[in-house]
């Protein structure tokens, strides 16, 4: 009979465990259903806890632990598969040139599949005990912030660039952490219309871990296909209109110059992750020295232009607030300087500093969050795109 009632505790342990993941990770009638029966096993709990005994507790933990790695397991199984099928057809060739952008990504809204697809690739399976948390975190994001723009502006700089450059040019936009996959559009729609010239345009600041993956990755790839020819544009750290679109944005705030404080919010991914690129780094940070220098020359000064290089707390921002009230300072632009969009996660961390650093201070806060969709940023692609095709191909 004992163990029958550790069966049935154990059992309905595993089903707590189940509903909880789900609550954590899902969204719409699941969410609310999970919510719904998670309230009836804490009534239930609450209702019978002068009952509870040591070996009822290690037998609720153990179907918990069990439930939870069931679970994650199952989680893998909603993964977003990407339906690459590397058949090289080639009947004549595309005398145009294909650009095939890559920007880094991310979905426009809480889609699970993606999101599964992303941290499984980015994280270890130890680490991915944690999975559901982190998806947890990223569904608060998203219904905190709303959707994320970064799709919108990615296809309007894609359609931009594409007005631009003649007809000799054909645009595919792709992404490294949201659909289309780069894999995707390059076998399912660049190799198939038998281009002999492809470039492929990593958005990318840095020579950073994603860069390295996606060129290599292509490098590989194109190894086993020699009917066509590949280029790689370099990382955008050294664009100069790149970095002239940013001092003109900052030129454009409303404000006296001397009186303003600038924020460079640098990679937070390139800060915290544990396979940092001492190269990548250090091209962030001369990238940030030149958008310095700029901000000087057009009469900012030195001394109130600030760089935030680590991962993003409040101890970091207030440190960096309070040298700025030194001086003075009556406005305070923060400005990401890594994308052409920041990620909605570090967006919502920003926002979220902000909101507290106006609740104490009365201070003008505004936030440029990336390099957006500008006319310089589309004539630093064009300008390197049209290079690269005038260089010689091998």
């Amino acid at each position: 009979m004992k163990a029958i009632e550790n069966l049935k505790v154990l059992f309905l342990s595993i089903v707590f465990s189940i509903f909880s993941i789900c609550y954590l990770v899902s969204f719409g009638f699941l969410e609310r259903l999970s919510v719904a029966i998670l309230t009836i096993f804490f009534c239930i709990f609450i209702k019978n806890i002068k009952k509870v005994k040591l070996s009822y507790i290690c037998t609720v933990l153990c179907g918990m632990i069990v439930g939870i790695l069931l679970c994650n397991y199952v989680l893998f199984f909603f993964e977003y598969k990407e339906e690459c099928k590397n058949e090289f057809i080639y009947k004549e060739e595309n005398e145009n040139t294909a650009v095939l952008l890559v920007y880094d990504g991310e979905p426009e809204r809480y889609d699970l599949p993606i999101l599964l697809k992303n941290m499984n690739r980015k994280y270890s399976l130890k680490e991915n005990i944690f999975l559901p948390l982190r998806l947890y975190r990223y569904k608060r994001v998203y219904e905190k912030v709303g959707i994320s723009r970064y799709n919108y502006i990615s296809r309007s700089i894609g359609q931009k660039l594409s007005n631009h450059l003649d007809d000799g040019y054909d645009i595919y936009i792709s992404y490294l952490n949201n659909k289309p996959y780069y894999e995707e559009v390059f076998y399912e729609k660049v190799l198939k219309q038998k281009y002999k010239k492809i470039i492929i345009v990593p958005v990318f600041l840095t020579e950073s871990i994603n860069y390295k993956n996606i060129v290599h990755k292509l490098e590989m790839d194109h190894l086993y296909n020699r009917k066509n020819i590949l280029k790689f544009m370099n990382p955008l750290w050294n664009g100069e209109k790149i970095i002239k679109s940013i001092v003109q944005e900052a030129c454009n705030e409303d404000g006296e110059k001397k009186e303003m404080g600038i924020i460079l919010i640098g990679s937070m991914d390139i800060m915290v992750n544990k396979d940092i690129e001492p190269k990548a780094v250090n091209q962030q940070r001369l990238f940030m020295e030149k958008i310095k220098k700029g901000l000087i020359k057009n009469g900012f000064e030195e001394r109130k232009i600030k760089f935030l290089r680590q991962n993003l707390n409040d101890s970091e921002i207030n440190n960096i607030l309070g040298e700025l009230q030194q001086y003075g300072v009556g406005k305070i632009l923060f400005i990401g300087i890594d994308d052409i969009l920041d990620k909605i996660e570090n967006q919502y961390k920003i926002e979220k500093s902000i909101e507290k650093i106006k609740r104490t201070e009365e201070l003008d806060i505004k936030y440029m969050k990336g390099w957006g969709e500008s006319d310089l940023v589309i004539e630093e692609l064009e300008f390197r795109i049209r290079l690269l095709n005038v260089e010689k191909w091998n």
